[in-house]
């Protein structure tokens, strides 16, 4: 069995997904995961497949003639090279008023502190009283075995201060998780 990794950009519609599911499905393929989503109306998103080996370029001739879902492409997905390193997933919130070079600064941090990002998702909105626009990050983030969690905060907190942002770590040590009521006494 390999695994490929798909990449899809297209005009989003309905039924897009259902032709790559399609696809995918006709050639034996089995869909383990994807992440996929709208943006200023295209749709992307990356789709993790299991397919026979006899059966990969078939696949991905097929998911490559989809030119109307618009996958943009096919790539085997190295299973070694996915395990990687022992590592303890923790949530990352980063929400404050909107300015350029948030997704810049927070990432190249977290970079200096050997953090990998599992996953990220950004948005902006209005403020609900102001009307400022706010920007708000949820992601997923890798902390190797061993890693220093003092000293990721402490770095956090020096950026935090220096963009006005509020940054918090959720390793789900120090209490409930966000949004969540604690119990009571």
């Amino acid at each position: 069995m390999r695994k490929l990794v798909v990449s899809v950009i297209a005009d989003e519609r309905p039924g897009l997904v259902a032709e790559l599911a399609s696809a995918v499905a006709e050639h034996g393929g089995n869909w383990l995961e994807s992440q996929m989503g709208r943006l200023a109306g295209k749709f992307a998103g990356a789709v993790l497949i299991e397919v026979d080996s006899e059966r990969v370029q078939a696949l991905t001739t097929a998911l490559q003639g989809l030119s109307e879902v618009g996958v943009v492409d096919v790539s085997a997905a190295d299973s070694e090279a996915a395990a990687g390193p022992a590592v303890e997933s923790v949530g990352l919130l980063v929400v404050g008023h909107d300015q350029p070079g948030i997704v810049r600064e927070v990432t190249k941090a977290l970079a200096a502190q050997g953090l990998s990002i599992e996953e990220l998702h950004t948005s902006t909105s209005d403020a609900p009283m102001s009307g400022d626009r706010l920007f708000e990050a949820v992601a997923v983030v890798g902390l190797a075995e061993g890693q220093d969690l003092a000293a990721v905060r402490s770095s956090l907190d020096e950026l935090s201060a220096e963009l006005k942002l509020d940054i918090q770590i959720d390793d789900g040590r120090d209490g409930p998780a966000w949004g969540e009521v604690p119990d009571e006494a």
